[in-house]
């Protein structure tokens, strides 16, 4: 098993109209690999009332590793997440 960071962000603007992420909930889980951990996490956060526009999925790596974040995006009409690179 993995430790995973699964990271919920909304898009939001500033006062000068520049978009920024915005972190909305943040949640460590340990599954198999980033598809399960994402699927875990949804399942923990309501994400209906979060309405993320991205989700980060980042392996918690040992100290001697770099941490590799993955980002999702939700799929039109579905409640399911597309990888995007």
């Amino acid at each position: 098993m993995n430790n995973y960071r699964v990271s919920f962000y909304k898009d939001l603007c500033n006062s000068d109209g520049h978009s920024f992420k915005c972190l909305q909930r943040q949640i460590e889980v340990q599954s198999v690999g980033p598809s399960q951990a994402l699927v875990l996490a949804e399942r923990l956060v309501d994400n209906e009332r979060l309405n993320a526009d991205c989700v980060e999925v980042t392996h918690l790596a040992g100290h001697h590793e770099f941490e590799h974040p993955v980002c999702y995006t939700p799929a039109p009409g579905k409640h399911a997440w597309n990888r995007i690179a």
